[in-house]
């Protein structure tokens, strides 16, 4: 089981912590770290991770935080074993952060995140199966079948192609 901390948990010890020898660590994508992050935080997104445990261990504490506490947990999870270092998930993530009223960085001029675009995609393409089944040929309809599938089997296992092929695209990096 990962050890978790509350954001108020956590302002009183960046409040108090003398030296600080923590970090804390956002492991969203770089758009969404671009979009909101908090001051203090370094962003490695969660696919990343395992090529930079070596550079984590030279913290006593690493504090890890997401959107909302999913993929810091599995943050976690992979960077139990690392030495010398206490690995802690940040119950709420940046979301919580920000409803607590605490300071953000916010950009100028926000992007959809991963997750957003997929959502976005999968309506334009699922619509535009319909519509097209409706108006040229009835076969059209197996796209949004298709992508239908493709949702139903991202919610199953974890594992979205359409998200992964997003996060490569320049927009995205």
């Amino acid at each position: 089981m990962n050890q978790e901390i509350t954001i108020s948990e956590l302002k009183e010890i960046m409040e108090k912590s003398n030296p600080k020898n923590y970090l804390i660590l956002d492991v969203r994508t770089k758009p969404e770290h671009k979009n909101i992050s908090i001051k203090e935080s370094l962003n490695i997104p969660l696919d990343k991770i395992k090529e930079h445990k070596k550079d984590l261990e030279k913290y006593d504490t690493v504090y890890i935080h997401c959107q909302s506490g999913a993929r810091s947990q599995k943050a976690c999870q992979e960077l139990q074993n690392i030495s010398n270092t206490k690995v802690v998930n940040i119950k709420g993530g940046i979301l919580a952060w920000e409803k607590e009223g605490l300071p953000v960085i916010k950009a100028s001029k926000q992007t959809y995140s991963i997750t957003q675009q997929v959502h976005i995609i999968a309506g334009i393409l699922i619509l535009t199966g319909v519509i097209l089944s409706r108006s040229l040929h009835p076969n059209f309809i197996y796209l949004s079948g298709f992508v239908g599938a493709g949702l139903l089997t991202a919610g199953l296992t974890g594992w979205c192609t359409m998200a992964k092929i997003l996060s490569k695209m320049p927009w995205n990096n």
